[in-house]
């Protein structure tokens, strides 16, 4: 590996950092061989442990932003004017704006219509929402959700691996200080607020 080289996050990989955090060296080759009891339980839990961890909070790497337009659903919810058909890829809805709008946040709700599809309530008629999306190409993925990741997957699958409940509490208990390392270090990615240069310059 060369220097300023960075090891790819592959679902194999962040199978084997589960496994370490539960004392087992020997690695799995492939996550997703047929042959090894192991990578079959970590596949069990898989999806379902990374829908999860992007649920968890507002990553900024899974943050997304889509326009959307009202269905000619009546919504039957008397506090909500309009409803709007949730994207596909939406795994947690986090703000609505008014498309064109002050950029301020505004009122919803997340609810089911009668085919239990999601969709948003709203009192707005072109919104703007913010998400978090669906990400399921692990490449995408950053250092502190894997890390996070794989102490999840170790407290779901540890003690079905291991037969130590201990080892799976452990974990769990991990993966929530990983949680809060990655809240931290999220929100020192970008700027809420724009700079006033003449502050800047009346300080010289």
């Amino acid at each position: 590996l060369c220097i300023g080289q960075i090891m790819a996050i592959s679902k194999t990989r962040i199978f084997n950092m589960a496994l370490n955090e539960l004392g087992i060296s020997a690695p799995i080759a492939n996550a997703d061989a047929q042959d090894d009891t192991r990578a079959i339980i970590l596949n069990n839990f898989y999806e379902n442990a990374r829908d999860e961890v992007l649920k968890a909070f507002d990553w900024n790497f899974a943050e997304k932003f889509r326009s959307l337009t009202p269905t000619t659903d009546e919504c039957l919810d008397p506090r909500y004017n309009y409803v709007y058909d949730c994207p596909n890829d939406c795994l947690c809805a986090r703000e609505v704006y008014i498309k064109d709008g002050d950029g301020k946040k505004k009122k919803f709700k997340v609810s089911a219509n009668e085919d239990g599809s999601k969709v948003i309530l709203t009192n707005h008629h072109a919104i703007i929402l913010k998400y978090t999306r669906r990400i399921e190409n692990e490449a995408f993925f950053n250092a502190e959700f894997a890390n996070a990741l794989a102490m999840y997957l170790a407290s779901l699958a540890g003690q079905t691996i291991t037969g130590s409940s201990e080892r799976a509490n452990n974990a769990l208990k991990k993966y929530y200080d990983k949680i809060r390392q990655a809240q931290i270090s999220n929100a020192q990615e970008g700027q809420e607020v724009d700079s006033d240069d003449s502050t800047y310059l009346d300080a010289r």
